[in-house]
């Protein structure tokens, strides 16, 4: 399982996470900006974290900066998401984006989950590839006692809300032993039914990002041909709800 702990940060499954995010913001000139909302937990003592051969990476091999920069950050010992406003810092496409770790010295609970997120300065939610990383992803009727490892429902509808009409919203989700289209079919109509709007996901069979636009159909039509390009180059799936 990936999840949003620094002792994660720079495997394979992050180099398709920021990879497909700048693939959003260098093809569509709408997004000026990337805002990061991790929903960072502390860090456990366990052999995770281990999925560091980009070899066997099923996406975001051809950003070769992306790729060079995070394996640094694994070998020299500095995973950490802050890291990444390095990268942003090292090259000139990328200084051009305005990029933003929201609360990246903050550890996400379930207690302050109502402020957390009620208090996203507007600014970062206008013309933004807005990436949301819970450890797990979307709420389910089983997450008692885990209530830190996801997003519910109601949460990414305020977030959806509140973003504007030239933003992306991307929705991590790590994937259950089920099977998989159905699986991202039912997450697609239920986010579909409260955001009044349709719903992307691509997805390597291991984890998936949901993508949702609001219904401008300039903006709608270029993120769908993003991500299918982004799908077919690396072989993922990719769908529409």
């Amino acid at each position: 399982m990936v999840v949003v702990k620094n002792q994660y940060f720079g495997d394979t499954r992050d180099l398709f996470k920021y990879d497909l995010v700048l693939e959003l913001l260098l093809k569509n000139d709408f997004l000026k900006r990337f805002t990061f909302i991790p929903m960072l937990t502390e860090n456990v003592r366990n052999f995770h974290g281990r999925r560091i051969n980009y070899d066997q990476a099923r996406a975001g091999t051809r950003r070769k900066e992306l790729c060079s920069f995070l394996a640094q950050c694994v070998m020299e010992s500095r995973r950490n998401i802050i890291g990444l406003e390095r990268f942003f810092k090292s090259f000139k496409w990328a200084r051009k984006i305005d990029f933003t770790i929201y609360r990246k010295n903050e550890y996400f609970s379930h207690e302050a989950r109502t402020r957390y997120f009620n208090e996203i300065d507007r600014c970062l939610l206008s013309g933004s590839a807005i990436l949301v990383d819970p450890d797990i992803g979307l709420a389910v009727k089983s997450m008692g006692g885990r209530e830190d490892n996801y997003i519910t429902y109601s949460e990414v509808e305020l977030l959806f809300n509140r973003m504007d009409r030239n933003s992306v919203l991307v929705i991590f989700q790590f994937i259950p032993r089920v099977e998989r289209e159905s699986y991202f079919s039912q997450i697609g109509r239920k986010l579909k039914t409260i955001v009044n709007s349709s719903v992307l996901y691509i997805s390597d069979s291991q984890i998936a990002f949901f993508i949702l636009t609001k219904n401008d159909p300039k903006v709608q039509r270029r993120v769908v041909n993003t991500i299918a390009e982004y799908g077919k180059a690396y072989g993922l799936t990719i769908g529409k709800v």
